[in-house]
């Protein structure tokens, strides 16, 4: 497996323009090695440019203390974490129009279009072509079967459900490939 990144989010809505708190994302870049990004943005510096929504937030409250701190804990500058992670991507993947790249979330109507509005807030193009994202939530739908290789420790930490959704897409190749 080879040039394939699972992204996963945490934010205060479900629609472009809400705060996003993480991201998280695991992969194995252009090479085959295994990678891993994660940035937890500073939910103040967010507050002007971003809306929560009253649904998403009383779902928050519900959620384990470890989840919640993660997502709302986080210190990093939105404006160079959201560089870091679009250099990280462009440095580890090849994403080019030939480059045969695979950006995965789980929902197609969730985490790109919150991510894309997000880039667009600060100036970024995303860092991929709209060809190359692929529903992660379909595969796992289709295939239940490879939801009992998820086994993710923090639920709703960005960076363990990358993780354990990888493992997921791992066991629906492995399961296609028989």
């Amino acid at each position: 497996m080879n040039n394939e990144l699972m992204i996963d989010i945490e934010t205060t809505g479900t629609e472009p323009g809400c705060k996003v708190l993480t991201i998280g994302a695991f992969g194995f870049d252009k090479e085959g090695n295994q990678c891993e990004f994660y940035v937890r943005f500073d939910n103040n510096k967010l507050s002007k440019l971003f809306n929560d929504d009253p649904n998403t937030m009383a779902w928050w409250k519900s959620q384990s203390n470890e989840a919640y701190a993660q997502a709302f804990g986080g210190t990093e500058d939105p404006q160079k974490g959201l560089a870091d992670f679009k250099q990280w991507i462009l440095t580890k993947f090849d994403t080019g129009k030939f480059g045969n790249f695979k950006v995965w979330c789980r929902g197609l109507d969730f985490d790109f279009p919150i991510l894309k509005q997000f880039f667009k807030v600060f100036g970024f193009k995303f860092p991929w072509n709209f060809w190359q994202q692929y529903d992660y939530r379909t595969v796992a739908n289709i295939f239940p079967v490879i939801k009992n290789a998820e086994s993710n420790g923090l639920k709703h930490g960005a960076l363990e459900d990358a993780k354990a959704q990888m493992r997921g897409l791992r066991a629906f190749y492995t399961l296609i490939k028989d």
